[in-house]
């Protein structure tokens, strides 16, 4: 009886913790699909990665459970709920062994955006590289951050709609990719490091910009904007 007992509070307990909100903020990349939602509604887009549909799975949700970031609730919709214009996350697994390694998510709400950025100017400090969608705007577009496990984006900050990035930095693959763009130059900063076996915290960004110029690549300079 005590063990049936035992066995009935272990079920409860799961089910409590499953039904908690999510914050995106406390994702490590160590994740498994297998246990990630618990009873948050998602559904799998089938053949459908950012990434590579042939090394990972993406699953889409709206639900307010889930779109939490260090207590800005990202949730919402621009016109009618479900429909075009709604808030929602792209989460994807890794085929090979189940484990999260990146997640999108697309805002139409953009009054939200200011208080993210906030938040991750006061959690990971100033963004490593900033870049604007016209030189005379007052406010950059794209805006990069890093920690020590993973890259957080923010692209058409200005714009109407918002796309807010982040993934795991270990996965080189995931990097190449998402770092382009508007973050291409940085990008290439970080493929610099790698071929010289060198850190950032002896050789910064504006030190790559500096070395750059020197060789005669002056796009770096005419192109870089102090966070």
């Amino acid at each position: 009886m005590k063990k049936i007992i035992y066995i009935l509070l272990i079920g409860i307990l799961l089910q409590s913790c499953s039904s908690q909100e999510k914050d995106l903020a406390k994702i490590t990349f160590t994740e498994k699909y297998e246990i990630f939602f618990g009873d948050i509604p998602n559904k799998v887009d089938k053949d459908y990665s950012m990434i590579d549909p042939r090394s990972f799975n993406s699953y889409k949700s709206e639900s307010d459970k889930i779109l939490n970031f260090d207590g800005i609730d990202l949730s919402g919709y621009r016109d009618k709920k479900g429909e075009f214009g709604t808030n929602n996350i792209r989460f994807e697994f890794s085929k090979e062994d189940n484990t999260l390694n990146y997640y999108y998510v697309t805002l139409f709400t953009t009054d939200k955006v200011s208080k993210l950025i906030e938040t991750l100017n006061k959690t990971l400090g100033k963004p490593v590289y900033i870049d604007y969608f016209e030189d005379t705007d007052r406010l950059p577009d794209a805006l990069l951050w890093e920690d020590k496990t993973s890259f957080y984006s923010i692209t058409g900050a200005t714009q109407n709609q918002v796309d807010f990035e982040v993934f795991n930095k270990k996965n080189n693959m995931i990097r190449n990719k998402m770092i382009s763009g508007s973050f291409q130059y940085y990008g290439d900063y970080l493929d610099y490091l790698d071929e010289e076996n060198l850190i950032k915290n002896d050789f910064s960004y504006k030190n790559y910009v500096d070395e750059m110029t020197k060789e005669g690549s002056d796009y770096y300079i005419d192109n870089y904007r102090k966070p």
